[in-house]
């Protein structure tokens, strides 16, 4: 038997120790629960602590609880039933206690406190769960423990450590119920679990709030207004990442990090114990207190985590440094020692976790290069759900830890996520400029992670993130305002100089050149060239090809096709009826093709007008915005006669300047054209 092991089962049996003379009393007995005066033979292998039901209390019966006050050792405090609220939910009901001692009677119920293990009659009835804000009485709700131990053993969900030993499973984890849960544990549920497409984000339709929401995933879900007894931790993170965590989560405090002893001492009831989601130069852990061990499993917090049934998130000791009396809300302030192991169950009644286990994470690497060059390194809890929220998260914190988010200021981001058992890696590069500029940065990475991890066309997991941000004092967007073609008649394949405007950003304007080479496929007619920064660019294109990706294959590879506003970008469209098939554009489509497809059904072809010719882009020095079209004729080499064609052919045009301008979200003005020009327009709309 391992060292630590020999401590927690000594421990362990020091809890049975307490609680065995005082099961001789009758229960009501009408005062507080003495100590004992003798200790008895020890046991080599303790049993089950006995469990009292809801059923054997009665109001004004008295008991004791097990917590940790400060450091590691677990203290005694008084427990009074209060009454028990039967039924809330299917089989659910809680006692109603008020607690006393270390002055939780001022104090009221600290965070921190759940899981803490409630005796009554000497025997264990329950962990403390919850309690009220600004109440002014320490009345907390007590999960029973009944309900606690029927918390099953792991699932058999892909990627998850073995089970932790044996436990009831109950009637609704069937196969279908355990395929369900490893649906949720992957963030898809085949109904578009993602907030974002892969069309969202290359049109750079981000919703509002999105992070806010996100970061809202992490508060336990409890009904009624009241506030679960865990306590949030968070190191490195500055007021303004700080304040995203408390409206989100409600009071943060301060963690540190506690000693290697703290995990030497191993794990008993009334332990302190963290679930760890963020860990590394950045910090963000929950923590609660250990209700009932049993072997290597541990039961703890009385309460849901997260509410995702089968997971896998670190499990570490910790130390607590003291109680802080809050009028709102009291909590621990803590300290997070070594990860032990790894929680594996989530449940309404709590969590169960296993010592010596191993939960997967997600390394994250952040560079900030501002003033100086800074480096964080973290591991990210692997939960698909909520690891998308901890990438944006950290980013921001790092950046504020490195610099400052707020004011006017130009970044640059730059970033790599790495997927599992894939060679290839996606790549993000977008520039940001004005003021909240790190917020969209990391809402960005969000919406990148979010779709990748929950996108209901293939599981994807990540085997880390390198994410850079470089920061300058000021904005430098400049402003694209006019452009024009030296030539507007040409031939295919020939080369023309584009002829640019830009305006600075509270500066002067200056001017840039452009030769483009056209394409020698090029067939006589109208051909539109959209100039302008990449997003939006992008934005036009998209317009233009109409094809949503089906296949993951198809949303990676669109993905990787869009550029950063530090790229002026050129597209060539010319008119070519074709068609969007399964994600797939199939242009220049023979008349007889487009209808056998066009007969599938309205589900089955999207028709199209226009196709892409050509897409060029340059890096420009400074970021750019706006976009403008050029309209151009081509001509055959060999021009037709008036006989041949029926018509002359037209004279040669000379400077011709953008006819139309699209904004930088992709809407198209009317240049009131013909023929292809108003196709053009109506597909950039």
């Amino acid at each position: 038997m391992s060292r630590s092991n020999a401590r927690r089962r000594a421990a362990l049996l020091l809890t049975a120790i307490l609680a065995a003379p005082l099961a001789a009393r009758p229960a009501g007995a009408g005062e507080a629960d003495q100590a004992p005066d003798r200790l008895r033979p020890p046991q080599p292998e303790p049993a089950a602590l006995p469990t009292i039901s809801v059923d054997e209390l009665t109001p004004g019966q008295r008991g004791y609880g097990l917590t940790v006050f400060a450091g590691s050792a677990p203290e005694r405090f008084e427990a009074e039933v209060v009454g028990v609220m039967r039924n809330v939910g299917p089989e659910t009901s809680y006692i109603l206690a008020r607690l006393s001692g270390h002055g939780l009677e001022e104090s009221g119920v600290a965070g921190g406190m759940s899981g803490s293990p409630v005796f009554f009659d000497g025997r264990l009835a329950g962990a403390v769960a919850f309690s009220w804000p600004f109440s002014h009485e320490a009345i907390a709700g007590i999960t029973p423990i009944a309900a606690m131990r029927r918390i099953p053993a792991e699932l058999p969900v892909p990627g998850g450590p073995p089970e932790i030993g044996p436990g009831p499973v109950p009637a609704e984890e069937t196969a279908a119920g355990r395929t369900a849960a490893g649906t949720a544990r992957l963030g898809g549920t085949g109904t578009g679990a993602s907030p974002v497409s892969a069309l969202d984000l290359a049109t750079r339709r981000l919703p509002e709030g999105l992070l806010e929401r996100e970061l809202a995933k992490l508060a336990p879900p409890l009904p009624g207004g009241a506030a679960p007894g865990i306590q949030w931790s968070a190191a490195g993170f500055g007021p303004a990442t700080e304040g995203l965590l408390r409206t989100a989560l409600g009071t943060v405090a301060p963690v540190g990090e506690a000693p290697a002893a703290s995990a030497a001492a191993g794990l008993a009831p009334g332990s302190p114990v963290s679930a760890v989601l963020i860990d590394g130069d950045l910090k963000l852990a929950a923590t609660g207190t250990v209700t009932d061990v049993t072997g290597d499993g541990i039961l703890a917090f009385g309460h849901a985590f997260l509410g995702y049934g089968p997971l896998s998130v670190p499990m570490a000791s910790a130390e607590v440094v003291t109680v802080l009396s809050s009028r709102y809300s009291s909590f621990k302030i803590a300290n997070v020692g070594p990860v032990v192991g790894a929680f594996d169950q989530d449940r309404q009644a709590g969590v169960r976790g296993r010592v010596g286990a191993e939960a997967p994470t997600v390394p994250m690497t952040l560079i900030v290069d501002g003033a100086e060059r800074r480096e964080y390194r973290m591991r990210l809890a692997a939960l698909p759900q909520i690891t998308p929220a901890l990438i944006a998260i950290s980013s921001l914190a790092g950046l504020e830890a490195a610099s400052y988010t707020g004011g006017f200021q130009g970044l640059d981001l730059e970033a790599r996520f790495r997927l599992a058992g894939r060679d290839d890696e996606l790549t993000v590069a977008q520039s940001f400029d004005g003021v909240g500029t790190p917020t969209k940065a990391a809402l960005l990475l969000l919406s990148y992670a979010a779709f990748l991890l929950q996108n209901d066309m293939a599981e994807v997991a990540l085997d880390g993130v390198e994410v850079e941000i470089r920061q300058a004092s000021e904005p430098r967007t400049a402003t694209l305002v006019g452009a024009h073609a030296e030539r507007t008649v040409l031939r295919p394949g020939d080369a023309v100089a584009l002829h640019l405007e830009f305006a600075a950003w509270r500066g002067e304007r200056f001017r840039r050149s452009l030769d483009l080479e056209l394409p020698a496929s090029l067939p006589e007619g109208r051909y539109h060239l959209f100039v302008g920064d990449g997003a939006s660019v992008d934005a036009a294109r998209l317009a233009v090809e109409q094809a949503e990706p089906q296949t993951l294959r198809q949303a990676l590879a669109l993905l990787d096709s869009l550029h950063s506003n530090r790229e002026l970008v050129v597209l060539g469209v010319r008119a070519a009826p074709g068609l969007a098939v399964a994600g797939e554009v199939l242009p220049q489509l023979p008349g007889t093709m487009r209808s056998i497809w066009g007969a599938a059904g309205p589900g089955g072809a999207r028709a199209l007008r226009l196709a892409v010719a050509q897409t060029e882009a340059v890096a420009m020095p400074v970021p750019i915005q706006g976009l403008l079209r050029i309209d151009l004729r081509i001509e055959r080499r060999e021009p037709l006669t008036a006989g041949a064609a029926g018509e002359e052919a037209p004279p040669a045009e000379e400077g011709g300047e953008a006819e139309g301008t699209v904004e930088g979200d992709g809407t198209a003005t009317d240049p009131g054209g013909e023929d292809g020009d108003a196709a053009a327009s109506e597909e950039a709309r």
